[in-house]
């Protein structure tokens, strides 16, 4: 029996799945993430404790099950837009900094967009820096942690991290980095017309490769850390949303996913480059398939804020409140990372629970706001989503979002490690050749409260459009 391990390092948790050859999912597993915040808006990951231990952990578990011989490949992905500096035994020299969340980078990434100009840039890199930017937090560490930045040999992303450990071979992959503006999109190699200016070495960033790539098979120290079998294929690894993407199939041209996590994120996958003020652009897992994509700052970490007024179901009717979910400053598609959160539209009538359902409203409306400014520069839009994560789980505030952007919504069950073990499987055979992933467990499509929500869905959109054209 052939199987294939895919591992996921997230904001909130560390999750495993096992696949098959037939593609079903024999086995899996969970282990909460600590997320470090040493000062406000730095936001961390010890990558050692929680990702490497995270990932032995479930590698003795899945092996006191089945037999390392039988476990043909791995790939791990991980949170995009994050990075940890090592040395030359790929030890960590500073903690893992973590992606968009993170606003240490704030002014640095404003200081470079006035230098080198922002359309100059969009150009080049694709769009402006922003906190989801690499150079910028590495300009940071060497500016603020000189030593770290010194004695760095490698700036290796999250996933990369635990696979570069396996095989001893530090890689980026090129949707990946795509994302973080780290590539030129003339060389599709890294910028040093940009990077020499700043005195940050090339050499640092590992080599690139496809995402579908295979990296190699395990080191003897680590089948001996992990247990598995040296002949153990690697794969490079993927972001979340990628991974994501590959657990719902949804990587072709014309298709979107959208992520209900501790964040929201949503990507477009399209027949042709694309570049929406705001969004991130780049190349998805496909050769000749690109992609948009959007990454905020709301998702389940403004729902749990919520929760604070009131514990409720979603609203039955629209509360006419608008709960702007900037609390840890606005990502895409404005990028303002001190941004912050308010309520309008409170009366005196209203009370905690109308409150608690205006922050879930405003997943929608969200939503909704990021289709519409993508379906300015790629129409039209899919009038399907495919959806996962924790809070797609809530049939309730799945069935608002529907209402809300007047899409149908495609729930699945199995996440992006599931999607990591479908990469995984790549390493044997083609992606056109895989079995098919799991049916979504339900759709849900608009349903009576479409026509109410619409003009609140336009009014919310036009107010967060006026605000930072004001700003």
């Amino acid at each position: 029996m052939a199987y294939y391990l895919g591992i996921d390092m997230g904001t909130s948790s560390i999750k495993a799945a096992l696949a098959d050859g037939d593609g079903r999912v024999v086995w899996g597993a969970k282990r909460e993430v600590r997320t470090l915040s040493p000062r406000e808006g730095f936001f961390e990951v010890d990558p050692v404790e929680t990702w490497w231990n995270g990932f032995l952990s479930l590698c003795r578990e899945v092996l006191s099950r089945f037999p390392a011989r039988e476990i043909r490949a791995l790939c791990v992905s991980s949170v995009c837009g994050s990075f940890v500096p090592v040395d030359a035994r790929l030890a960590p020299l500073h903690n893992a900094i973590l992606y968009g969340i993170d606003r240490r980078s704030a002014e640095i990434a404003d200081e470079l967009n006035a230098a080198w100009g922002v359309e100059f840039l969009r150009q080049r890199l694709g769009g402006a820096f922003t906190t989801h930017s690499i150079f910028p937090k590495v300009l940071w560490l060497k500016r603020n942690r000189p030593e770290v930045y010194r004695e760095a040999v490698h700036f290796v992303s999250s996933f990369n991290f635990v696979s570069a450990r396996l095989t001893n071979v530090p890689s980026w992959d090129y949707p990946t980095a795509f994302g973080a503006l780290m590539l030129d999109a003339v060389s599709l190699g890294y910028p040093r017309w940009f990077l020499e200016p700043q005195d940050l070495e090339a050499e640092k960033f590992p080599p690139l490769g496809s995402g579908l790539g295979l990296l190699g098979t395990l080191t003897p120290k680590a089948a001996r850390e992990t247990g598995l079998d040296p002949s153990t294929k690697v794969m490079r690894g993927a972001c979340d949303i990628n991974a994501e993407a590959m657990a719902a199939d949804a990587v072709r041209p014309d298709t979107a996913v959208a992520v209900f996590g501790s964040t929201l994120s949503l990507l477009l996958n399209t027949d042709r480059p694309v570049q929406a003020k705001g969004f991130v652009p780049g190349v998805s897992l496909l050769p000749g398939v690109w992609r948009v994509g959007a990454a905020t700052s709301s998702g389940a970490r403004a729902i749990d804020w919520g929760k604070r007024f009131a514990d409720v179901a979603p609203p039955e009717l629209p509360t006419g409140i608008f709960f702007i979910p900037y609390l840890d400053g606005a990502r895409t598609p404005f990028n303002k990372p001190r941004a912050t959160g308010a309520l309008l539209g409170l009366k005196s009538a209203h009370g905690p629970e109308e409150v608690a359902q205006a922050v879930q409203e405003s997943l929608g409306y969200e939503l909704a706001l990021l289709i519409e400014m993508m379906e300015e520069v790629y129409h039209p839009f899919p009038d399907t989503l495919e959806i996962s994560g924790g809070l797609s789980r809530l049939a309730p505030l799945v069935q608002t979002v529907a209402d809300i952007t007047g899409r149908a919504l495609r729930v699945h069950a199995e996440d992006a490690s599931y999607g990591s073990a479908r990469i995984a499987m790549t390493a044997d055979v083609p992606y056109e050749s895989l079995p098919a992933a799991p049916a979504p467990t339900q759709t849900v499509s608009p349903g009576k409260r479409e026509g109410l929500y619409a003009p609140y869905r336009q009014k919310f959109i036009q107010t967060c459009r006026d605000l930072f054209r004001k700003n």
